[in-house]
């Protein structure tokens, strides 16, 4: 498998979210494939619970969530 690009903002909440888990220690020693499959995946659910509670506060802000601005070709006949 291929490297992915690093997006620098999204590193910096993976490193966020792995020191409140305390592996940010682990991660800096040994780097991120010394995680083992559960922490990896702790990581990935903190991260996923972020992003789907900023698109919960954006839709009760009244912008529309990212669903939402994605068009739909299905509903193009309807009025």
């Amino acid at each position: 498998m291929g490297k992915k690009k690093k997006d620098p903002e999204s590193l910096a909440l993976k490193l966020e979210v792995a020191a409140e888990l305390g592996l940010l220690d682990k991660i800096k020693k040994e780097g991120w494939g010394a995680l083992s499959a559960a922490e990896s995946g702790r990581i990935g659910g903190m991260l996923a619970r972020m992003k789907m509670g900023s698109a919960y506060m954006a839709t009760l802000a009244g912008q529309p969530a990212i669903r939402d601005t994605v068009d739909d070709d299905t509903d193009a006949g309807s009025p």
